[in-house]
């Protein structure tokens, strides 16, 4: 026999966050727009991995500023030349150290999908020394556990970074990482929960 899930108390099942049900008769043509993608059956490369239960339902109710996030958010993540693999590497490492659950839970698979090893979302999962990772991951990795986990970025780990990335690619790097840092915010404050299917991927 199935079990009930049990949500906090503030958190309304057809949101799993603290915001209630948007009703779509009630927005705007270009927020029915969007709330007409977000509920379709997620696609790759859409509009959100999450669809309405997520960062594109909480953006929704910022009508002028939700479309500026998503197009900055899919811009970092396939326009600006960056490797897929490490825009992914990236987004684990802020997860983790924002203890962002839901964004772990989003993209754990996406990430083994690129071609992040196992191995090396094991390392992320427990802060273990990143030894035998690649080069270019283990510096992304060093460099959130920095600039996030503590709050600043030793000389030897940007100029590692700077060296492997250059300084376009660190600034674009560094937007990606403030924009999942950003969103993980978000998502905490208004209590996301994760999905039905979901389980917690991060230790407590």
């Amino acid at each position: 026999m199935a079990t009930v899930r049990k949500l906090p108390a503030d958190v309304y099942p057809e949101t799993l966050s603290r915001l209630a049900p948007l009703r779509r008769e009630a927005l705007n043509e270009e927020q029915q727009k969007t709330y007409d993608a977000l509920t379709r059956p997620p696609q790759p490369g859409g509009l959100s991995l999450a669809g309405i239960k997520g960062p594109g339902g909480v953006q929704m109710r910022m009508p002028k500023l939700s479309k500026s996030f998503g197009e900055v958010n899919r811009l970092l993540r396939t326009g600006m030349g960056l490797d897929g693999r490490l825009v992914e590497v990236a987004i684990l490492a802020t997860a983790r150290e924002m203890s962002s659950q839901f964004e772990w839970a989003m993209h754990e698979s996406v990430a083994i999908a690129k071609g992040v090893a196992s191995q090396t979302v094991d390392i992320i999962r427990h802060r273990k020394p990143v030894a035998g990772v690649p080069e270019n991951e283990a510096a992304l990795i060093e460099l959130v556990r920095e600039a996030v986990g503590i709050g600043k970025v030793s000389p030897q780990t940007y100029a590692r970074a700077l060296a492997l990335f250059g300084e376009e690619g660190l600034l674009n790097y560094s937007a990606l990482i403030g924009n999942y840092a950003q969103t993980a915010i978000i998502l905490c404050v208004f209590g996301q929960e994760l999905h039905d299917h979901q389980r917690p991927g991060l230790p407590d």
